[in-house]
């Protein structure tokens, strides 16, 4: 039997099981903020059931670290431990949010000729296949599965509008703004999607909580088994913080926020010239993007790793930190320098996105990629 400690988020959870149990749970928990609920899912991986895996996308844009190398660093945890992982590729949830304006051509042109490839790329980062995995868009889903509307009328008869209301935080919606009647089906739609698909780990950031709770709640009735739901560490975006909301959700890394993104074809010059640029405070730590990196990415949630900042000898020369801690202490006591951690962070993000560079360069993938720009007006 082993021990295991559990890092998910705030919170240390201590598991007593067995080695083969122990490792599967880390590998799924790690790097995440919240787990619903470690014990949920122990018994899970103990029970011996296939887990099921899905994380669904909006086709929202370009495709940034947040889903390239977070989202699709946890698919390869995801992977390795042996869980089957379907990527759904939500074009529906898309048009009911307006993505690409709200158009039914421009979101299945941008699923299939840009945004399945910018996923692809960011699994090759991390040593995945494409064959590893399971990519389905909601059209498909929903043709092949024609009881799902069934599913999602149930999980509406199980959903006050109330209730509905306060969920539309998860498409980016203020509560208490006036939407229209098809925002009001995104909600229960999403959950639908978890029980049509069979899912017994859905995964997404904490932004798409609600959701997971619905599920939950809803699950034994609607389906008749209750999902566990998994929300990975968010990364913050370049920019500083804003003054009046300093938190976690406002910090993240958005496409919509110019200049607070890198996306996972940019090039060497670009990426060195975005972190150059970008938001950290000498001495403070929190809330600031450069450590949150240091700790989410290059650490992956670990204490432990290894991180090298090479700077010349008469600025204290090359380091090489093997705990995040000592990094953290050595920022804030100024023996690590705001400058020396951008450039060793465009270092290790060039080098982690090369595999993501050479698929663009493909002749299919990089047109899609310039007829993605030229429908989102990118020059």
């Amino acid at each position: 039997m082993a021990i295991l400690k559990c890092e998910v988020g705030k919170f240390a959870i201590t598991v007593t099981t067995n080695g083969e149990v122990a490792e599967k749970l880390h590998l799924i928990t790690r790097n995440c903020q919240e787990v619903l609920t470690v014990s949920d899912l122990k018994k899970l991986i103990e029970s011996g059931e296939p887990i099921q895996h899905y994380i669904g996308f909006e086709i929202s844009g370009l495709v940034h670290l947040g889903t390239g190398l977070m989202s699709m660093g946890k698919i390869a945890d995801f992977v390795k431990a042996g869980v089957k992982c379907k990527i759904f590729l939500a074009d529906f949830h898309s048009y009911l949010n307006n993505k690409m304006g709200g158009n039914w051509e421009n979101i299945r042109e941008a699923t299939e000729g840009y945004f399945k490839e910018g996923l692809i790329a960011s699994l090759k980062c991390f040593g995945v296949d494409e064959s590893q995995v399971e990519f389905i868009m909601g059209k498909t889903l929903y043709e092949q599965h024609p009881e799902h509307w069934e599913t999602f009328m149930r999980v509406g008869k199980h959903i006050t509008l109330s209730r509905n209301l306060r969920s539309v935080s998860i498409m980016g919606k203020k509560q208490g703004t006036e939407v229209d009647m098809a925002t009001l089906f995104y909600p229960p739609l999403q959950v639908a999607d978890i029980f049509t698909m069979n899912v017994n780990l859905a995964h997404a950031g904490i932004d798409q909580r609600k959701a997971h709770v619905i599920a939950r709640e809803v699950g034994p009735a609607v389906a008749g088994w209750t999902p566990v739901a998994i929300h990975q560490n968010l990364i913050a975006g370049l920019a500083s913080p804003d003054v009046d909301h300093k938190d976690e959700e406002t910090l993240k890394m958005s496409k919509s926020k110019p200049g607070s993104a890198i996306f996972v074809h940019d090039t060497p010059e670009e990426i060195r010239e975005k972190i150059k640029k970008a938001y950290g405070p000498p001495k403070e730590t929190e809330f600031n993007p450069l450590i949150n990196w240091v700790k989410t990415l290059v650490f992956w949630g670990e204490e432990t790793g290894e991180f090298v900042i090479n700077r010349p000898e008469k600025f204290g020369g090359d380091v090489t930190y093997t705990k995040v801690a000592d990094l953290v202490a050595d920022y804030q006591a100024e023996k690590l320098f705001p400058l020396d951690l951008k450039n060793a962070l465009a270092d290790w993000i060039i080098a982690k996105l090369e595999p993501a560079r050479k698929h663009f360069e493909e002749s299919g993938p990089k047109a899609g990629l310039a007829r993605m720009k030229e429908m989102m007006e990118i020059k």
